[in-house]
């Protein structure tokens, strides 16, 4: 809170910066700015820290299935856990976000449908090589 309020910058890395640093630094902001408790501002939360630095939506939700024992070991609910500790914070105070549960749900099922394209893919040019390919 002390580096908001001051304006410092801080850096906030795990052992390989997909997971653990996505969901802390997507959970810090929306605790600290109200923009990001918005519909527009959780859009650009998502689209920044998720998709913009490549979480691995393809890995880590079997998109393209387990084809074996070593790409299982990389499936793992991280974008889910950030969404139910989204839910949580919600339940403890509703009136500060603008949006409800139920958006949550639509994006969690977005994210698992694969019927649009946003959540497909390890990072941006693998959603750009997948866009290509259906059109």
């Amino acid at each position: 809170l002390w580096s908001e309020i001051s304006g410092i910058s801080c850096v906030v890395h795990c052992s390989d910066g997909w997971d653990r640093t996505s969901q802390t630094v997507s959970l810090a902001q929306l605790l600290l700015d109200p923009f990001f408790r918005t519909i527009h501002g959780f859009q650009v939360l998502v689209e920044k820290d998720w998709l913009g630095f490549g979480h691995k939506f393809d890995d880590r939700c079997a998109h393209i299935g387990a084809l074996n024992d070593e790409a299982a070991k990389e499936v793992s609910p991280i974008f889910s856990q950030f969404l139910d500790c989204v839910h949580q914070i919600m339940q403890q105070r509703p009136r500060a976000f603008q949006f409800n549960d139920r958006y949550l749900i639509d994006i969690h099922e977005h994210v698992y449908s694969c019927q649009f394209g946003t959540f497909i893919g390890n990072c941006e040019k693998d959603r750009k090589v997948g866009s290509a390919l259906f059109i």
